[in-house]
């Protein structure tokens, strides 16, 4: 008997010896310095396989040296060393956004709110309310965020507007930016007359009446010029004040980094000469503010290709240019932005079946490229072949599925290229079993995909494309994210305001597939399944990491990389998917180890 109980010490002993070297092994070949600083008595979710939970993280200039227990953290511990008591509160991998447009956007939600407007009558209220409560204020009035599903049109023309006599040149912007509505004292301040042209017909236009007449609605950013040359735009003003708006809004949301698919300035609609003077001018604000630590986040920039007239080789060139000068881990150019087409509401996203009649007289349409096929397919080429990668921004089904076949094609010719679909709005079965197989990144954007864009159960989508088809098509993202690792999610300020465009608001989303800012808003599509809380982790740490080309660096808490992280009050686990805006608050925000947001800590 006492031969055994000895044999059970031994055993036993054996045993915890193990489990402490299998508990310590990721540990055993760091070496033990004195941290800059030290959170312990926490709980993280480091979004590594091999070490999913830590209760502490010890970090040294900058990077992170230590990830486990709070009693191994103690050995990090030095004189100098700030070491921060959580108290059980949960810490996540900083979030990545990796589709948003927090640079240089927030013109284009200045001025007054009209997401409040229920008809075009209602536009014009509102905007008269406010000329009437400010009478000395002069210059251009800007109006900016109706919707159009809720309004009942596809936007104000000038008839609209100038009834409510203003007495200012008037613009009102819809919520996605893409078209706006302009009086006529704005489109003579303007210079738009009858004779001004398309810069594409169908796609990029000036609407006209059955007599050729311009009515004031500018459909696809078209209005960006006359935005300047009515006076509007006030870069000077306008730039500094949407980066500190717009990244330090989403810092505060855990944010750390962001990649940023074109700098949405007036001039990205204008000519390509003017897209690259804006952005050349922009990076220097960036770059100064990264050399004096006033960086709120990591940021990815990237020059847009959208005009009919852009030389494919002219913008690599570009983008190569600005990648000389920006390519560190706070700031880099490496990508390509193509936006090729309108969206669905306005029968412009390039669909395989056609939209629905909006009358009877009218031919069947299947939406419009602004950048063909064959367009795309050289632009692809051309940056994949110089080392760039491919962003585009994909919301119909044709679309996406001829540029997956080119896509397939250029992984095939060059290697690991990692050029994703965005929005990915519609996509056909087909073609979602091909970008599967192939591991095609994808970013889905929940804002698009809810009864906020197809309207009160749909009504609005159904009215305007096969129901059949759309069941088919819409709202991929969430069965992809079920079966494959290389989906992001993001929120695409300035297509939805910042309030709607940071992590908690799109987890929500796609956890519930409820729009939360909708009153009596209900899950739409209701035959997609929901994302799981694992999912949506993973789509905002390590999925888009790896698609930035930065899965060495950040997406998740290990030892040598970035300490970038995000420290909320409790577990998002322990939150319900429909309060995750409500009770998932951010308390802190770490960037290379220095706080960017700290609240309460």
């Amino acid at each position: 008997m006492k031969t055994l109980n000895s044999t059970v010490i031994l055993l036993a002993a054996v045993f915890l010896i193990a489990c402490g070297e299998q508990n310590t092994s990721k540990q055993q070949n760091v070496t033990v310095v004195e941290a800059d600083k030290v959170l312990t008595n926490a709980v993280i979710e480091t979004m590594n396989p091999d070490q999913p939970n830590a209760e502490a993280v010890a970090m040294k200039d900058g990077k992170i040296v230590f990830v486990g227990s709070s009693d191994q953290a103690n050995e990090f511990v030095g004189d100098n060393t700030e070491v921060i008591d959580l108290k059980g509160k949960y810490v996540t991998p900083g979030f990545i956004e990796s589709h948003n447009h927090v640079v240089a956007s927030a013109w284009t939600v200045y001025g007054v709110d009209l997401s409040g407007a229920r008809s075009v009558d209602d536009i014009g209220k509102i905007l008269k309310e406010y000329v009437d409560a400010h009478p000395d204020e002069e210059g251009p009035l800007v109006g900016f965020g109706w919707l159009p599903n809720i309004i009942g049109s596809q936007g104000p023309r000038a008839k609209d507007l100038d009834k409510w006599d203003l007495g200012r040149p008037t613009i009102a912007i819809g919520n996605s930016v893409h078209d706006a509505g302009l009086n006529t004292l704005a489109l003579e301040a303007a210079g738009i007359t009858n004779e001004t042209p398309d810069i594409q017909p169908g796609v990029m236009y000036w609407e006209r009446d059955a007599q050729g007449n311009i009515t004031g609605l500018a459909i696809e950013v078209i209005y960006f010029e006359a935005y300047i040359k009515m006076g509007a735009w006030q870069p000077e003003k306008m730039v500094p004040e949407s980066i500190e708006n717009l990244q330090g809004f989403l810092a505060k949301q855990g944010v750390t980094t962001a990649m940023v698919p074109g700098l949405v300035t007036p001039g990205v609609a204008v000519s390509t000469d003017l897209m690259k003077k804006d952005m050349r001018d922009i990076m220097k604000i960036l770059k100064k503010r990264v050399d004096n630590g006033e960086a709120q986040m990591r940021l990815n920039v990237m020059p847009m290709f959208k005009l009919p007239d852009a030389d494919p080789q002219d913008v690599v060139d570009f983008t190569l240019e600005m990648r000389e000068s920006y390519n560190d881990d706070m700031l880099r150019v490496n990508n390509v932005k193509i936006h090729p087409e309108l969206a669905w509401a306005s029968r412009g996203a390039t669909q395989l079946k056609p939209y629905k009649k909006a009358n009877p007289e009218d031919a069947f349409t299947w939406g419009d490229y602004g950048v063909s096929p064959d367009r795309m397919y050289e632009v692809v080429n051309r940056a994949n072949m110089s080392g760039l990668d491919i962003i585009t921004h994909a919301d119909g089904a044709r679309l996406v599925k001829r540029l997956t076949d080119i896509y397939i094609e250029a992984k095939e010719n060059y290697g690991d290229v990692r050029n994703r679909l965005d929005h990915i709005s519609m996509m056909d079965n087909a073609t979602k079993e091909k970008v599967i197989a192939n591991n095609i990144p994808t970013n889905a954007t929940p804002v698009f995909i809810n009864e906020m864009d197809a309207g009160m159960e749909g009504k609005d989508i159904f009215a305007t494309m096969d129901e059949d088809y759309v069941k088919e098509c819409y709202a991929q993202y969430t069965e992809i994210a079920k079966r494959y690792k290389n989906l992001s999610l993001s929120g695409d300020t300035p297509g939805s305001s910042i309030d709607k465009a940071y992590p908690a608001y799109l987890m929500q989303q796609a956890m519930t597939l409820v729009e939360p800012s909708l009153e009596g808003s209900k899950p739409f599509p209701t035959w997609r399944p929901k994302m799981t809380i694992d999912e949506a982790l993973h789509a905002y740490t390590v999925a888009p990491a790896w698609q930035m080309r930065m899965e060495d660096k950040i997406g998740s808490i290990e030892v040598g990389k970035y300490a970038d992280m995000a420290i909320f009050e409790k577990s998002l686990r322990d939150i319900k998917p429909e309060n995750l805006v409500k009770e998932s608050i951010c308390v802190g925000t770490i960037l290379n180890g220095e706080f960017t947001h700290k609240e309460g800590l």
